[in-house]
């Protein structure tokens, strides 16, 4: 790194200069108010005959950089470059009345374009996509007609100009006195350095979101054409997808399918950041994945899936508000929309039963265990441990632990019946649930309905009456009763506010949905009322949604004692390895990490060539395609990098997986058996971990 001070017309000024501001940076974003103070400042040099310092300008040059052109790539300072150019593009357009002035001239040549016929080195400052028409039109004397920022700031600088009582070439030869400091990182190819120093300097100021911070990460490059390319072939899209504002969530979203834990906001990028220069992957693989997955974010915050079944879900997720299960919703589109539509739209009818069972039963304060069980799935699913499968799910829901449950059906009906929680949503999608499992009618979209309470939310003197002398008693219990609710049109609502039951019963005859028309029969309304249909309803929300099940087993708990290694169907909850044995040899295994590697290991020492060929053609493998769209992920590689947890094999370049649950190492250490038809020689000694 070379720091110089010097004017920053020098800096700008010179022969066959291109600076370049990248992708990752911010659009140009100085108000009127900071251009205001940069003119002052400028007056204010004049008057005290004094230069004056207007910051860092932080940069390296490109790869483009030659004896001919410097390509010069700004990392800090393009905000106030982009100003002293538009301040001179205003000096170099103001009309005096006796013509241009000679220093007007020399604008063009010296500072805004340079002398070549090549039109893309001909302006000097090559803006971001959002301000390039804008920037260009300007430095080639034609201003749009638009209320960008570029725009608006050239027009203010054309008249703080003609308000100025200073002489105007006496401000463009006071610009040649605002003073930078030149901060040349001079880098090679050490991209990663060009990251952290850009990390320090957006450490002040206006703070960058891990949206920010991770636009850079991945469209930082020596060469302004692969960023560009990197930038309006994926980037882009994914903002114009997700909208600039949710980058950072989506972001947060993708990385917890990659580590299957909850990421903090504040360490989002750093995260982010750790886990990919771990891993072999490119920048542009990384941007091609979050393109996908931008989509899915976007149909599933917006509701706007094509398919109408699947969009109803998606509308009661954002209801039921289930942000902290974005990554799993992501996550089986990416499985399953493009191959079992039908399948997705059970999973995902089933994700919402199970979410306002859990949000009316509410077995955890915090919303700590709900993630940890969808982060599990997740898992379960990723490493092959069970398929994205409705039944699959659906287990797995069932027998997760305590504070993350299934709520069971008698919890479920004791919660309604109990509960005096001020959440109509909830109520609203409950009570649709039951009309549309008994009436089978089409579908309305819960923005059409409103939810009524039979006794009102105000009540006036005829309803005080009525209820008795206890009625503050009966309105503080029963208000928010889902016995007292209703669903409704939102024109039905708004015409029956607190009238009497009398002249609601005439407007209730009337409602499209069954389960608020049928109780028009009952001809009063009060505490006995209220808490009958409570009871009712409670009932027929048990049927209308998907109940837990009991979790099947292919074998009853397993004992301690001596097991085949063709047993893959063996229940290994509560298990561990004592011992593992080939014939009567021990193997000295003592964890279900171990077991894959210490087999791998055996047979490669068995029959190295059959071995190593196994391994060429990839014959054990995950049913993934992380790294490769043609072949799965291996479990044994020499490329550590394809591996979540790698494990080497002895002294060899061969690595393992070394993060399997217990039954994918049985199965898979079979698996690899199989080949050498050496199954039934391998030994394991299980006992109980208690």
């Amino acid at each position: 790194m070379k720091a110089t001070e010097v004017n920053v017309l020098k800096f700008i000024g010179g022969l066959d200069k291109i600076f370049i501001i990248p992708p990752f940076q911010r659009n140009y974003e100085w108000t009127t108010k900071q251009c205001e103070e940069l003119f002052y400042d400028i007056e204010n040099a004049y008057n005290k005959k004094r230069s004056h310092y207007i910051g860092n300008v932080v940069y390296y040059f490109g790869e483009n950089n030659s004896a001919g052109f410097d390509e010069i790539i700004l990392i800090d300072g393009q905000q106030r470059i982009s100003t002293i150019l538009l301040l001179l593009c205003a000096l170099r357009d103001f009309k005096f009345s006796d013509g241009i002035q000679d220093f007007q001239k020399k604008i063009d040549e010296r500072y805004l374009k340079n002398s070549t016929s090549d039109e893309k080195f001909r302006i000097r400052l090559k803006q971001t996509s959002k301000d390039y028409e804008s920037f260009n039109s300007i430095v080639n004397n034609n201003v749009p007609n638009n209320e960008s920022n570029i725009v608006k700031n050239y027009k203010l600088f054309l008249t703080l100009l003609k308000n100025s009582k200073i002489p105007l070439e006496e401000i463009y030869n006071t610009i040649q006195k605002l003073e930078i400091v030149d901060v040349n990182l001079q880098i090679e190819n050490d991209l990663e350095s060009v990251q952290t120093i850009f990390e320090k300097i957006n450490s002040t100021g206006k703070p960058l979101t891990s949206g920010d911070l991770i636009r850079n990460y991945l469209l930082i490059s020596k060469s302004s054409k692969e960023q560009k390319e990197l930038y309006e072939n994926h980037w882009i899209k994914i903002e114009e997808t997700v909208g600039n504002e949710n980058v950072s969530t989506l972001a947060k979203n993708y990385l917890i399918l990659k580590v299957f834990s909850d990421v903090e906001k504040d360490e989002v990028y750093s995260t982010f950041k750790e886990v990919f220069d771990s891993r072999n992957f490119s920048r542009k693989e990384i941007l091609q994945e979050l393109e996908v997955y931008s989509k899915y974010f976007a149909w599933i915050k917006n509701h706007s899936c094509p398919d109408k079944k699947i969009n109803k879900s998606l509308e009661e997720f954002t209801a039921l508000r289930t942000d902290d299960v974005y990554p799993l919703y992501m996550f089986l589109f990416a499985e399953l929309y493009e191959t079992n539509k039908q399948e997705l739209a059970n999973i995902f009818k089933l994700l919402s039963d199970f979410l306002v069972r859990y949000r009316i039963v509410a077995p955890a304060r915090g919303g700590g265990a709900l993630r940890s069980v969808i982060q599990n799935l997740i898992r379960k699913i990723y490493e092959n441990e069970i398929q994205a499968t409705y039944e699959n799910i659906l287990e797995e829901l069932s027998n997760t632990n305590k504070a993350g449950r299934f709520p069971t059906d008698k919890e479920f009906e004791e919660a309604l019946i109990s509960s005096r929680k001020e959440n109509h949503t909830y109520g609203k999608i409950i009570l649709r649930k039951i009309e549309e499992t008994e009436t089978k009618n089409i579908s309305v979209p819960l923005n059409q309905i409103t939810v009524e309470h039979f006794m009102p939310q105000k009540l006036n003197s005829w309803w005080k009456e009525t209820l008795g002398e206890n009625f503050e008693t009966i309105y503080d219990e029963q208000i928010n009763s889902i016995g007292n609710l209703a669903i409704m049109s939102q024109a039905y609502n708004s015409k029956n506010s607190n009238d009497s039951w009398q002249k609601k019963l005439q407007q209730i005859k009337d409602v499209q949905f069954k389960i608020t028309s049928e109780v028009s029969n009952t001809k009063t309304w009060g505490q006995e009322q209220i808490q009958s249909r409570a009871k009712s309803l409670a009932k027929r929300a048990v049927e209308a949604t998907i109940s837990p099940v009991q979790k099947t087993s292919h074998s009853e708990i397993t004992s301690s004692g001596l097991y085949s290694a063709s047993s893959i169907d063996i229940n290994t909850s509560g298990m561990k390895i004592e011992n593992v044995y080939f014939n009567d040899d021990a193997l000295n295994v003592t964890t279900w990490r171990g077991y894959f590697n210490t087999i791998c290991k055996f047979l490669l020492n068995y029959n190295q060539e059959k071995f190593l060929k196994i391994v060429a053609e990839n014959k054990i493998h995950k049913s993934t395609k992380t790294y490769d769209a043609k072949e799965c992920d291996p479990l044994i590689t020499t490329d550590s990098s394809k591996l979540r947890a790698p494990v080497k094999i002895d002294k060899t370049e061969l690595f393992t997986e070394g993060c399997l649950s217990a039954n994918r190492s049985l199965a898979f250490t079979k698996q690899l058996l199989d080949f050498f038809s050496l199954t039934e020689n391998v030994k394991l000694w299980l006992s109980s971990e208690e």
